[in-house]
């Protein structure tokens, strides 16, 4: 009980967790390094086993194909399968995240189901490539998760100890401004909930805590507007925590979400196709197998009509 109680405090938008330039960079450069890091063991797995995919045996373990023996230096270059790069892995997760606030929306689940789902997803792709899990399985576990973990706090940390993250995550939905007691914030209250729906798609939920997403849409809901002396209301939120932080290095981890935010891009219908092609390839799904089970359907179709046919007749 008092973990928890302790963790919920942290939750709130006063108890701001700032961080320097310096270690803004160092949480930037160790977040790109996971990156550059899963996607490189999925590469070495590639050419190594011929696929990504790792086989669940009966027990539940995990293990690897057997090494193809057949991939030498003057192998047919056309025939291997080609891994994704680090920024086509990132559109893949682009696109899932915009794919699971597709599926939270159509079932009316609120924002705190799909923002911690949304958390969960982009955690588990820094520890994880695409290549060696599937985003759309990996997309529907996490919603799955976050429904379960909402209804039940108790035992949320006992569900998935492998993954390697806390499973209870406070989103920034939680924030003051989502319960209002100002006539100004009020009025900002619609437009900064849509600035957080924004935020959350980029990868700024992983790297500040959730009082400074909140305060950044904050900021930004003040800036269509205009009601709020919004540093005036930031020397406020710090001296009712007695905070010994800077205003600059507040508006400074502002600006790094803003730019996130700026920064953000949803990959086109044709860079998917073509991702998606060498993300098959990767799992071993190449291009003729495909062609057999287009031939297949094709054949049953024209059996089936066949028949219809026949009958009529």
């Amino acid at each position: 009980m008092l973990v928890f109680k302790r963790f919920k405090l942290c939750a709130e938008i006063g108890n701001i967790m700032l961080m320097s330039a310096k270690s803004n960079c160092i949480v930037f450069s160790i977040q790109a390094e996971k990156y550059k890091a899963t996607n490189n063991r999925a590469k070495q797995m590639l050419e190594k086993y011929g696929t990504t995919r790792m086989r669940v045996d009966v027990d539940g373990s995990l293990s690897y194909p057997e090494p193809q023996v057949n991939m030498t230096e003057n192998a047919d270059k056309h025939s291997r399968s080609k891994p994704i790069s680090v920024e086509e892995e990132q559109f893949m997760r682009v696109y899932y995240e915009y794919k699971l606030r597709e599926v939270c929306s159509a079932f009316y689940f609120p924002h705190k189901i799909q923002a911690t789902a949304l958390i969960y997803f982009k955690r588990f792709y820094l520890q994880w490539s695409v290549m060696e899990h599937d985003p759309k399985h990996v997309m529907l576990t996490c919603i799955y998760a976050a429904c379960k973990i909402e209804e039940n706090h108790v035992s949320a940390e006992e569900l998935v100890q492998s993954l390697e993250f806390d499973l209870i995550v406070y989103a920034p939905y939680r924030s003051e401004f989502c319960h209002p007691t100002d006539e100004n914030i009020q009025k900002l209250k619609e437009i900064a909930v849509a600035e957080i729906d924004k935020i959350m798609f980029t990868d700024a939920p992983v790297l500040f805590p959730p009082g400074q997403l909140a305060l950044a849409a904050l900021q930004s809901a003040n800036e269509v507007h205009r009601v709020l002396d919004f540093e005036s209301y930031l020397r406020r939120v710090l001296s009712r925590q007695n905070s010994a932080h800077m205003i600059s290095e507040i508006s400074e981890s502002l600006l790094a979400i803003e730019n996130w935010v700026r920064k953000y891009s949803f990959p086109t219908e044709k860079d998917m196709k073509h991702i998606n092609r060498k993300l098959k390839s990767c799992w071993g799904h190449n291009s003729h197998d495909d062609n057999k089970k287009r031939e297949k359907k094709s054949k049953h179709k024209s059996h089936k009509s066949t028949n219809e046919k026949m009958a009529q007749d």
